[in-house]
């Protein structure tokens, strides 16, 4: 994998890309509790009072071939561990054809596009400057490093309202997936985790006690641990240009008694995505995404069941955007491991209005609360309930 992503960026540097720069500065004020970034209980990505670079990415699209093209993101961010690298580094092959049903094939690091939501550069939400629950932790846990096949008809082509296609993935690595819903519970924010990343959580102390789980108060979402090859499986309906639906059959076959060096586990992941968008009016648009799955680690160290679903919608109307989300999500702890208690349930809402003032520049603020219950909580603060509420202001330059 490393030699291929290598002779990706080798093409990249010597080929004409198409480059697009987008940088966001924040400053925000929220709860007065620690970041999960900073190993605190809070499901927040900054502390409190924090002015902060938010994202900067670049995005660049190679044209090899007429039937070749490269693709990679770039980000860099002023907090984590790995403040600079890259989350998307993939070629694709789309061949040209006249047939109807047209073939393509991805190979690198990428996203599985489940999303209905993060549909801007570099996998952004262009409505909200935090994503959902759903996609935060997608973004943080979930990348293919493999390949993905697919086949695809336009409707345009067959003149039918109807749109589609069939996807299918083989990929390595992703085996820790799942550690984060176990540990930390779900959260809602816009960082996105870089190749070779690390992501803290709380020093849970029947998980990195030498006698309990003995494991590190940290993941690392792309690791390879087993030599099980995970897959999924998905498809997309489109209506014109009105309704889009994706739905998604994860599994990355990690086998759940594997262990590194580092005491890093290999999580058996599953789930269900359903995402759906669909345009009520010319300015008024609904988003909505549900995930079903679980997660298990060693003899039912950790055996969770996981739920998330969250309902958007945006209305714009010139330069003005203005959102709305919430949230739901649970966590259902299933195993018997008392010191190591995993249930956690929440509700957030989001709101976000955003203004484009030229080409170049726009600003937004977002408002959200975010507020739940914590079995893990008791180990650090007096009450498992939380109330978290944030506000923050952010200047995007787009190039």
């Amino acid at each position: 994998m490393r030699i291929l992503l290598f002779t990706l960026w080798f093409v990249a540097g010597i080929s004409h890309a198409e480059i697009n720069i987008l940088v966001r500065a924040s400053a925000l004020a929220q709860s007065d509790e620690t970041s999960f970034q900073s190993w605190g209980v809070s499901h927040q990505r900054f502390d409190n009072e924090d002015i902060a670079l938010s994202q900067a990415l670049l995005s660049f699209d190679t044209l090899v071939t007429d039937d070749w093209y490269v693709h990679g993101v770039f980000n860099g961010y002023s907090d984590g561990e790995e403040k600079l690298g890259f989350t998307q580094l993939y070629a694709k092959y789309r061949p040209l054809t006249s047939n109807k049903i047209k073939p393509e094939v991805k190979l690198g690091f990428f996203y599985p596009a489940m999303s209905v939501e993060n549909t801007d550069i570099g996998w952004l939400s262009p409505n909200f400057l935090s994503n959902s629950a759903i996609n935060s932790w997608i973004g943080e846990e979930l990348r293919t490093a493999g390949v993905e096949v697919s086949f695809r008809q336009n409707g345009r082509q067959t003149r039918s309202p109807w749109s589609w296609k069939v996807v299918g993935s083989l990929y390595k690595g992703n085996d820790t997936t799942g550690t984060l819903l176990a540990w930390r519970g779900f959260a809602l924010h816009d960082r996105q985790s870089v190749h070779d990343d690390r992501i803290n959580f709380p020093p849970i102390p029947g998980v990195v006690n030498d006698n309990g789980i003995d494991a590190p108060a940290w993941t690392d979402p792309f690791r390879e641990i087993d030599t099980n090859i995970g897959f999924y499986v998905g498809g997309h309906l489109a209506y014109k240009r009105d309704t889009d639906a994706r739905y998604y059959y994860y599994d990355n076959r990690a086998d759940p008694l594997a262990l590194d060096p580092d005491r890093i586990y290999a999580w058996r992941t599953r789930f269900h995505s359903l995402a759906v968008r669909h345009r009520l009016s010319p300015d008024l648009t609904l988003l909505s995404q549900g995930l079903v799955g679980s997660t298990l680690m060693g003899y039912n160290i950790v055996k969770n069941d996981f739920y998330s679903a969250f309902l958007a919608l945006t209305y714009q109307q010139d330069s003005h955007t203005y959102s709305a989300r919430l949230d739901w999500y649970q966590v259902v702890d299933n195993d018997s491991f008392m010191y190591d208690p995993n249930a956690s349930r929440g509700e957030a809402l989001s709101v976000n209005y955003q203004y484009q003032i030229n080409d170049y520049f726009s600003v937004a603020t977002e408002w959200q609360t975010n507020r739940g219950r914590k079995a893990q909580r008791r180990f650090f603060v007096t009450d498992e309930d939380y109330i978290e509420n944030s506000l923050q202001l952010a200047v995007t330059f787009r190039y």
